[in-house]
């Protein structure tokens, strides 16, 4: 596990990841970590939920915490519930929320870069690098999905976050 903030190491080989949209903003996710991307995810308010916490959605079987994008990355608007994506960290479960998944990429542990200094206060973010897909030339947030699990973990009282 690497420091908040740290580039990947550079012997790492290049991974697969999912890139969402959260407002102008994009993240992308270990592939290997994602286990679905449920579209128009049916959340179910639960009573006392903590900060940044939707609710729960039915996930094969099981309710999983829905949380926040907004919430979880510090953005100043909240996601607008377009897509769950349901994440896997060993035997945890976490649905965050996002406004939609934009595409697939292959990111090459050498162009991550630091998260520039008070960009990620929680510590959910490995680092930074350019996307050249679409014509253009965008900033991607490369997220530490062990470390997001562990803040909906933290913040979550009530045990929504979904073991195995």
């Amino acid at each position: 596990m690497s420091a908040p903030g740290a580039a990947m190491p550079v012997t790492a080989e290049r991974a697969l990841h999912i890139v969402v949209r959260v407002g102008a903003e994009r993240f992308a996710f270990p592939a290997s970590h994602v286990e679905e991307a449920v579209d128009t995810p049916a959340v179910e308010w639960v009573p006392v939920a903590p900060a940044g916490m939707l609710g729960q959605v039915p996930h094969r079987g099981r309710m999983v915490g829905a949380w926040d994008a907004g919430w979880a990355f510090r953005l100043a608007a909240p996601a607008i519930a377009g897509v769950a994506l349901v994440l896997r960290d060993g035997p945890r479960r976490v649905a965050l929320i996002v406004d939609d998944v934009v595409e697939m990429e292959s990111i090459d542990p050498a162009d991550v870069r630091a998260v520039p200094g008070g960009g990620d206060l929680e510590g959910v973010l490995s680092g930074v690098c350019f996307s050249m897909r679409g014509g253009g030339r965008s900033l991607v947030n490369v997220v530490r999905v062990d470390a997001l699990a562990a803040l909906c973990s933290l913040v979550s009282s009530r045990g929504t976050v979904v073991e195995g």
